[in-house]
């Protein structure tokens, strides 16, 4: 009875670590904003719904050396999920610097509770953006789900990164470097030809001063092309939260060796 009480005792803190790894560093759930009494309710409270159905393979650890390295693979195993939600974060925040770039509001930065440094406003307004459609969606739901079932996908006191782990981060990143492009893109190309018709103007009337009024007509134009592109960027968030699932999925996969 003894050993099998430790054995429970083991499963229950391996989960309990994957919880912590998920939700302490997490970009939607473990918000710098959130109480820490309520991340810590959430880690509880993931834990005991996912105990019940949950195994551990293999036997008790044989020392409590082997039983501290368990402990922090599952914490790294629960980080490397928020941390793939991080880098898709990441490509919101960083299409949100481009736009601002484009429409000259480089300078007007707001301070991001979140990462603790300064971040581009249009960052920081696509970011909050992005975080209701998840919701909105039911993305905390679908990410629950694959939670929950990685206890069957990778089981606790099993998990094995290999090297195709690291390249998928690396895959990961460029991804969402790319994502992060493609969703500013329109705004470019508009800014772009803007250029080139002030560019045309100051040659056909030299007279008139278009310093300033470029800078405030690309900020006007930014502003009307992200008013217009609103519809359409929401579908963008969408497809991008339904790729980021399916991308937690492999990786998840990937982590079971």
């Amino acid at each position: 009875m003894s050993g099998e009480l430790t054995r429970q005792v083991v499963l229950f803190s391996l989960i309990l670590m994957r919880m912590s790894g998920f939700i302490l560093l997490n970009p939607v759930l473990g918000r710098r904003g959130i109480p820490g009494m309520a991340k810590a309710g959430m880690i509880m409270a993931l834990s005991v719904m996912i105990y019940p159905t949950a195994v551990l393979e293999g036997g008790e650890p044989a020392s409590t050396l082997a039983l501290l390295v368990l402990l922090l693979k599952e914490f790294a195993f629960g980080y490397l999920i928020g941390f793939t939600m991080q880098l898709f974060d990441y490509a919101v925040t960083c299409a949100g610097a481009i736009l601002d770039f484009q429409m000259g509001l480089s300078m007007a930065t707001v301070y991001d509770v979140q990462n603790g440094a300064q971040t581009a406003l249009s960052g920081s307004i696509m970011n909050l953006y992005y975080l209701l459609l998840f919701f909105a969606v039911n993305g905390h739901l679908a990410l629950m789900k694959i939670l929950t079932a990685s206890g069957r996908v990778v089981p606790y006191g099993r998990i094995a990164f290999g090297t195709g782990c690291w390249n998928a981060m690396l895959e990961i990143f460029i991804r969402c470097t790319e994502l992060a492009v493609k969703m500013a893109f329109p705004l470019i190309a508009i800014e772009f030809l803007t250029e080139v018709g002030v560019g045309i103007l100051m040659k056909i009337i030299p007279q008139i001063n278009l310093f300033v009024l470029n800078i405030q007509l690309k900020v006007l134009i930014g502003l009307l092309v992200l008013l217009f592109l609103i519809s359409p960027i929401g579908d963008y968030f969408s497809g991008m939260i339904t790729e980021m699932m399916n991308t937690i999925q492999e990786v998840v996969r990937l982590a079971a060796g």
